[in-house]
Parts: C-alpha cells; structure tokens; sequence
C-alpha cells in the first residue's frame, strides 16, 4: 500500500524505503534493490505521493527514523525515471 495516497498495488510497482544504522542514528533512506532487510515502507511511483508521506512525516514516523527529504526526492526522482528507460 502506498504510504501516501492510500491505494494498494503490486509490491514491485512500489518504491520501498528502509533504515539504516549510522554513527548518527538511524537514517531514513530509498531501497534502491528493494531487498534490504528489516521493516520497510513503500510509496507509488509518483512524486506526489513521495511528498505527500514525508510531509505528513509518515515514512519517518511508520520506520522510526530522520531522512532528508531533498535527497530522498532526488533519489526518488532518478530511480524513477531509470525504471522508466
């Protein structure tokens, strides 16, 4: 299910997040091979969606987590459109 519109799809249409441990603390980051361990959550591929979950803090808050949003996005943005080509 998409953490920000709600609708449910098939799991590898989702773009999966996870978190990481640093010397700075747990690290919201994207799943790029969708495969890392522990607890995940996943939003559509679409950038409204994206915005919409971190505004509402709800990856950060589902997965425990601080993440920088202009990164996510940006990585967000590139994992996308390589799906697409």
């Amino acid at each position: 299910m998409c953490a920000g519109c709600g609708n449910r799809f098939a799991k590898a249409a989702l773009v999966r997040f996870t978190v990481v441990e640093t010397a700075a603390g747990r690290e919201l980051i994207l799943d790029v091979a969708s495969g890392s361990p522990g607890r995940g959550a996943y939003v559509c591929p679409r950038l409204e969606c994206l915005d919409k979950a971190l505004d509402r803090k709800f990856l950060q808050r589902r997965l425990k987590a601080a993440g920088d949003s202009r990164q996510l996005k940006e990585e967000f943005v590139r994992l996308i459109e390589e799906r697409l080509h």
